[in-house]
């Protein structure tokens, strides 16, 4: 008859149980599993101090550290209409330490027009969409050149290639709309790129450049010395009840810029959830939705699966548009 050693059972168990406290011990968790945030938010802008993108992140901030319990850290990387930040995004690590503003459709167009982009689309993950930005067309107030778009559309016919038009960035949300405008009007006008929307509406100002195709946020900031001559929505907007649409005079031209955040590819999704949470509760709040509306802001509420269906829809649109215009075979 066998008979059971408990003393030897006793050690086997110690030394299995030991064994699995030393593997515990030694595998860390996966990046989900982890406390977050753990650290400080890096929150990237793309584009220079003081443009929309800049506006969007100072209203947010406050939201965002109440509801995340961590500081929210502003970088500016300006460069190449946004590229070189979306480039440092993609290469950052996936744990929801940073995210950065994030426009289209320049993350679409960029990494199929623009020679030397080191990102793809894909390599941003969506989050939040939190504005939308309709383009348009703007002068000096004092330049009695241009009372309408009719105006500058006869003065571009008149002088091919004299015309200079600002922007922010090359395949950009100014610089799409712009394609669209020169296309359907038939004309000549010389595109000038700038890093953000600061330098763009201080170079109008200082008559660098004769006209913008710029966002809203810009004519109603700078209402009392900018004319608007024409918005691409479908109706007019209250904010600028005197400032038609270009459906109006004839083109159909209707877009802008969609603004939201992205976190790197590979980001856990309970963290892109969280922060998804977070920048919904921060958009929530009187005084951001106060603050982007004054400045011409359409604010919209979409999370990270009806943002990342939009990015698709808009890809295809703006393919079309590129192929039209013979930039695309």
């Amino acid at each position: 008859m066998k008979t059971l050693n408990l003393h030897n059972v006793g050690i086997r168990s110690l030394v299995a149980a030991t064994a699995i406290v030393a593997i515990s011990v030694a595998v860390p968790p996966a990046i989900g599993a982890e406390k977050f945030p753990e650290k400080p938010i890096q929150f990237l802008i793309p584009f220079d101090p003081g443009g929309q993108s800049d506006t969007a992140v100072i209203l947010l901030r406050p939201g965002l550290k109440e509801k995340l319990g961590v500081d929210i850290v502003a970088q500016h990387r300006p460069g190449g209409g946004g590229a070189v930040g979306w480039t440092m995004l993609a290469q950052e690590k996936p744990d929801g330490h940073m995210m950065a503003v994030t426009n289209l459709p320049h993350v679409v167009i960029q990494p199929l027009m623009t020679k030397g982009v080191k990102y793809k689309t894909e390599d941003l993950a969506p989050v939040y969409m939190y504005a939308e930005s309709p383009g348009g067309i703007a002068v000096r107030k004092d330049d009695d050149r241009f009372k309408t778009l009719q105006d500058l559309i006869d003065f571009a016919k008149a002088n091919p290639a004299k015309l200079s038009m600002g922007g922010v960035g090359k395949f950009t949300g100014n610089h799409l709309g712009f394609l669209q405008f020169v296309q359907m009007a038939g004309v000549d006008v010389s595109y000038v790129s700038f890093n953000g929307a600061a330098p763009q509406t201080a170079a109008l100002l200082g008559s660098h450049v004769m006209a913008i195709y710029g966002g809203t946020f810009i004519f109603a900031d700078k209402r009392d010395e900018f004319r608007v001559l024409a918005i691409a929505t479908d109706e007019r907007l209250p904010d600028f009840p005197d400032a038609p649409t270009f459906k109006e005079l004839g083109f159909d031209l209707v877009g802008g810029i969609d603004r939201g955040v992205t976190v790197p590819a590979g980001t856990p999704k309970e963290r892109i959830d969280m922060l998804a949470d977070a920048i919904r509760y921060a958009a929530g709040k009187k005084e951001f939705i106060d603050g982007m509306e004054k400045l011409g802001f359409h604010l919209v509420n979409h999370g990270p699966e009806e943002y990342a269906k939009i990015i698709q829809a808009r890809k295809l649109q703006y393919l079309k548009v590129l192929k039209d215009g013979g930039f695309l075979n």
